[in-house]
């Protein structure tokens, strides 16, 4: 039997036989009783088996066990038989920090396999396919055990890289599993207020906005400032697309392909990096056109040859960039607090992020108002800062991506802190780099240029 068949049993009963219908039960009871009913005939069976991407929990309720190996040609008896047997792997999908647990186990049994490389892959899984996601909820409950597991988990994935460490890896993932275990009980649907899913709705929209909206307006507030108002649709045009890309990008993940966390955050970090480099360029660049007088003979013999049609496609490509590392992962969190929180509270989600709306377009309002009414040294001494500020941020958000996916080694200061609204994290990468751009910021605002005395755009 399908385990919805067996659900249907046990809810309606059958007419005319002792099975009654045991309406004494609620939903949930009913469903654990026809999972558990299920697994039976399939408790010789051990092992967590893998889910098929395709295949969603509706389809394995939905259909007997022949029906998926008949739609589903990937799948196997032993792996159906598993699922049946422990369908725990089934709900991690759903839920991130079951996910998390789950992938850790896995991560722990190849380290004492021996397989030290697939450990720390699924320690990284555990942490962006399944942690991460539940972070924004955690966070507005609990900023402390987010910042306790988050540890927990870092240390984990450092410990999998070293061998001969099983004892000192088996106590971090019992102690792990009891903060997870910890985060669960708090983010349940029973449990989490109306109150935390509006704040963390609230700061992950403010979160992932606010820095590409700043990006998008001193584009804009720069071409106005030019006299070049008719290529403001280019960068307009730039993040109008990135919006629409970034929501086709989680459809096609959701429906056709498979993007892990690292593929995620690899994204993110390439994109930040990019971002970062293109910003502080535009810096230098509007900090040697802060005299005015400098300024207007600059637009009368360049700016318009130099704006051409490549250009402008330039302008709309970084304001794409700017806009579209945030919206992939944003519809993510999104739906990760969906699915913990009841149905009947999606309308504290809904409130959070339409108040985010809300402030995000007025602090565009008021950059876009109060910016054009500055002279134009003022205007351009205030971008330059304002793009000096975004790239050093940037890069320490990109460093931090790409530790995350794993393709930069990380190395803890011994004070463990975090700002993550500046970028800045607790690891000698991250400040190194972001040493950097300050650094070369101060040689461009004392006047010292550290690309050369070229005049380009």
């Amino acid at each position: 039997r399908s385990v919805i068949g067996l659900y249907d049993v046990i809810t309606n009963g059958i007419e005319g036989t002792a099975m009654v219908a045991l309406s004494h039960l609620d939903e949930k009871q009913r469903w654990s009783l026809a999972f558990y009913a299920g697994s039976l005939a399939f408790q010789d069976h051990t092992g967590m088996a893998t889910v098929p991407t395709a295949m969603t929990i509706q389809d394995f309720v939905s259909n007997s066990p022949q029906t998926l190996l008949n739609k589903y040609p990937t799948l196997d008896d032993d792996t159906v038989a598993q699922l049946r047997s422990h369908p725990e792997p089934l709900f991690a999908s759903n839920d991130p920090l079951a996910m998390a647990k789950q992938q850790l186990k896995a991560a722990h049994t190849s380290y004492l396999s021996g397989d030290y490389k697939a450990a720390q892959a699924l320690a990284v899984s555990a942490y962006l396919d399944g942690f991460e996601l539940a972070e924004n909820a955690l966070d507005a409950y609990d900023p402390q055990l987010r910042k306790d597991i988050e540890k927990s988990m870092m240390a984990f994935r450092q410990l999998t890289a070293q061998s001969e460490k099983q004892d000192d890896i088996t106590a971090l993932l019992e102690q792990t599993n009891h903060q997870l275990s910890q985060a669960q009980d708090l983010l349940s649907a029973d449990t989490l207020s109306d109150s935390t899913l509006f704040t963390a709705s609230l700061v992950i929209l403010l979160r992932e906005g606010l820095e590409a909206m700043l990006v998008v307006l001193a584009l804009v507030t720069v071409l106005v400032k030019t006299e070049r108002r008719d290529a403001v649709k280019y960068v307009h045009a730039g993040w109008v697309f990135a919006l629409i890309a970034g929501v086709a990008t989680w459809w096609a993940a959701q429906n056709l392909i498979s993007i892990s966390g690292a593929s995620r955050e690899i994204m993110e970090g390439v994109g930040a990096l990019m971002a970062a480099v293109i910003l502080f360029y535009v810096g230098f660049w509007m900090h040697s056109k802060t005299n005015a007088v400098a300024w207007q003979a600059y637009i009368n013999q360049h700016i318009h040859r130099h704006l051409s049609t490549g250009t402008l496609w330039g302008l709309a490509g970084l304001s794409f960039i700017a806009v579209y590392r945030e919206v992939f992962e944003t519809v993510l969190f999104y739906q990760a607090l969906l699915t913990q929180s009841a149905s009947s509270q999606s309308m504290s989600i809904a409130t959070g992020f339409v108040t985010a709306v809300v402030i995000l377009g007025l602090l565009f309002w008021l950059f876009v108002k109060y910016s054009l009414r500055l002279p134009i040294r003022t205007f351009f001494t205030f971008s330059t800062y304002l793009m000096l500020a975004l790239s050093f941020v940037l890069i320490g958000k990109a460093v931090a991506a790409l530790q995350e996916a794993d393709l930069i080694s990380i190395s803890s200061l011994p004070v463990d802190f975090a700002l993550s609204w500046l970028g800045i994290y607790s690891t000698w990468e991250g400040l190194s780099a972001q040493l950097v751009i300050v650094m070369l910021s101060l040689l461009i605002l004392m006047g010292i240029r550290p690309f050369g005395n070229k005049e380009t755009a």
